[in-house]
């Protein structure tokens, strides 16, 4: 049966528009307009004032176009859609990697303000979106005194702005009035050591930036600074350094929805941020901002009409970042030769990294050889390249989910599967017991055990063979030949897997699963025990870069449809609890197998695949995730870097990183310095003992 995201896919192709334009944001404001779906929120009398029919829509291109229609020059606060650019201000002052490790950029499925378990907050594993992450980042900003913070934050909100912003006294003061659950943040950060200031200081910076007003045609035009390389497209100016960019935009991919950010990214596919004041601000690299106003909220505090204008746009223009992609021209570091230099550099700059432990479900089964470390690559026009122990086989573990996941996408539709197993990241680890929605009791992503127990669940098949062969058939068609299960590894993990029985029992207790238990934990632990090597892995992941077509073989392996839905998926949950970071570093979508292996597709242009047995503490693979990030760098994956060919703005085609109005080397932002060389010689103490046995190539 037709889900209705794919018949709303279908309406859309019959209708879509060629050019960005008034009309366009006119047909989607009268589309919404009547949506009676909400509540305005109440947390401040000045949102609860707000006229729930207000509605507006803007968007600003590249080049300084400004489209809007409705309600878009209406003021209103713009709350916690400051957080990304003041976020942007810090990176400005410290640097991208001295904040990820202070403040962590992991999704972690709560609401915007939750109070974190104290064991999350010690080891950095939330994010700057969030209330306690935003606070962190207000206490970094440098200045003599809160005044002189205040003053930077406002001048770098005016140079996306281009012009100065004013503060909303009202707001500011209800927010001094009623922030308790901000000042209890505040005081657990404090406690772990992580406010730089007082809390009354960083309470005090945090209010005044979320009371700064805007309108739609602001907001827009704030997005459209970051879409153009962090140069505003209107004024010419700098914001933020183009570097920065790329990291903010991982960070508002992944985390800026708050418990939403799985779902915006499988439906609407770009970096955006919400408040509670009804706006929304998306970003589409080297295209436009967009922004949307509309104040009844969800439970979620999201804009209802925000988010359904969006998502409409997003489906008419085709930006969604995963769907539609197309392969590129093969481009010069793409050639066969620079393919093998870049897989033998970071082969050598990684082969010396030895910490990490192997796993082993029973030693004595399969010997696994912790020297082993491959790279592999292929084309989408089917060329490869592999260096080290490309031929050593290996299982191929919770990698599999990514490709079992296709497999009931398309016996059983989206919604279906929605309706069983949801697309949100957690920042838990790949076999926590059961991690369940509150109201719909659905596992939150496929990609961790109780997921893809429940997706493995889904697939069709006649008794326990047919259900078998159809996994197999499916590995023939991304890796090109014959794949094999391995029995002996099966037999040992079914021996010892009590762990995904009480996940099976607890699915089937919730109704996520039906039918026989051991059935379908049988058919889960026979796709875990499939026996390839990195090359194969290469050419799987190579299929879903070239849209689900093998490279090779020319053979069909899921229908392009859903290829977009996997890669959505993999980019936001594919690395468990290291997702965030993945994204923040590698931006790429990738899956890792506690066998040693990791699979990154780059969207159009290839598949990567790394082996290495040793594993970190998250699971996955020490030298694996070290090699991708060196190719990354080297080779340009980056998604701000990878986007497909842009749809007609205004008649014009643009290409991300390539600021419109000013050069790129340009720059008025201030002089950078270290985190771990701050102003006072305590904190440099601090941060230096806490950070100097990081890892670093």
């Amino acid at each position: 049966m037709m889900s209705s995201i794919d018949s709303a896919e279908r309406m859309a192709a019959q209708e879509v528009p060629s050019v960005l334009s008034d009309a366009l944001l006119a047909q989607l404001h009268d589309r919404y307009k009547d949506q009676t779906v909400g509540k305005v929120a109440i947390s401040l009398p000045e949102l609860a004032d707000a006229d729930p029919a207000s509605f507006g829509i803007s968007a600003v291109t590249v080049d300084g176009a400004v489209h809007a229609c409705g309600n878009s020059d209406q003021a209103f606060t713009i709350q916690s859609i400051a957080k990304p650019f003041v976020f942007g201000l810090a990176l400005e002052d410290y640097g991208a990697e001295a904040i990820s490790h202070y403040i962590g950029v992991e999704p972690t499925g709560n609401n915007f303000n939750s109070v974190l378990q104290p064991e999350r907050v010690s080891q950095h594993r939330f994010n700057p979106m969030i209330n306690a992450g935003a606070l962190v980042t207000t206490g970094l900003i440098r200045g003599a005194d809160p005044d002189a913070r205040f003053a930077r934050v406002r001048a770098s909100l005016r140079r996306y702005l281009g012009h100065d912003v004013t503060l909303n006294t009202a707001a500011l003061t209800s927010r001094q009035q009623g922030d308790d659950v901000n000042y209890a943040l505040a005081h657990l950060l404090r406690a772990q050591g992580l406010l730089r200031v007082g809390v009354g200081a960083v309470i005090d910076l945090y209010a005044r930036q979320c009371s700064f007003e805007v309108d739609c045609r602001d907001l827009a035009l704030m997005a459209a600074t970051l879409a153009n390389g962090g140069v505003n497209p209107v004024t010419g100016e700098r914001a933020v350094s183009a570097a920065h960019v790329k990291h903010i935009l991982a960070v508002m991919y992944a985390c800026g929805m708050y418990e939403f950010s799985g779902q915006w990214a499988y439906r609407v596919g770009l970096p955006a941020k919400g408040s509670m004041s009804g706006a929304i601000m998306m970003v589409v690299p080297g295209q436009m901002g967009v922004a949307v106003f509309s104040p009844p909220v969800d439970e979620q505090n999201k804009s209802v009409r925000g988010v359904m204008t969006c998502e409409d746009l997003s489906r008419q223009l085709g930006l969604h970042t995963f769907r539609r992609m197309t392969p590129k021209v093969a481009r010069a570091a793409d050639s066969t030769a620079a393919l093998n230099r870049a897989l033998a550099d970071a082969h050598q700059r990684v082969a010396s990294f030895n910490t990490g432990a192997c796993y082993s479900c029973e030693p004595d089964v399969m010997k696994v050889v912790p020297e082993h470390f491959a790279i592999a690559a292929m084309t989408v026009d089917g060329r490869a390249c592999h260096v080290g122990d490309a031929d050593a086989p290996f299982l191929i573990q919770s990698i599999s989910k990514v490709f079992a996941y296709g497999l009931a996408l398309e016996h059983r539709g989206r919604e279906h599967l929605l309706q069983k197993v949801d697309v949100e990241p957690t920042g838990s680890r790949y076999d926590t017991i059961i991690e369940l929605e509150r109201v719909s009791k659905r596992p939150h992503n496929p990609m961790v055990n109780a997921g893809g127990i429940a997706t493995t669940a889904l697939i069709e098949g006649n008794g326990r063979a047919g259900r078998l062969d159809r996994v197999l058939t499916m590995f023939r068609r991304y890796v090109g030949h014959d794949v094999y299960i391995d029995m002996r590894a099966y037999l040992a993990e079914q021996a010892r897997g009590d762990r995904n029985k009480a996940i099976s029992y607890l699915l089937r207790n919730f109704d996520m699963i039906d039918g026989d238990v051991e059935q379908t934990l049988d058919l889960y632990l026979q796709q875990c025990s499939a026996m390839i090597d990195c090359r194969d892995l290469a050419a799987m992941a190579a299929t879903l870069a070239n849209g689900g077509v093998n490279p090779v073989t020319g053979e069909r392996a899921i229908a392009s449809d859903y290829v977009g839905d996997l890669l959505s998926v993999m980019y936001t949950c594919g690395m468990y609890d290291f997702a965030g970071q993945w994204a923040y570093t590698v931006g790429l979508p990738a899956k890792s197998g506690v066998s040693g292996a990791i699979l990154a597709v780059v969207p159009g242009r290839m598949g990567i695949a790394a082996y290495s047995p040793p594993l970190d503490a998250h699971g996955s693979s020490v030298r694996g995730v070290k090699a991708l990030e060196v190719l990354s760098a080297s080779l340009g994956l980056t998604l701000d870097q990878l986007k497909r060919p842009c749809p007609r703005v205004n008649g014009r085609h643009y290409r991300y990183g390539e600021p419109h109005r000013i050069s790129m080397e340009k720059t008025s932002s201030p002089g950078k310095t270290s985190l771990l060389a701050p102003q006072t010689i305590s904190f440099h103490d601090q941060i230096r003992r806490r950070y100097s046995s990081h890892p670093r190539l």
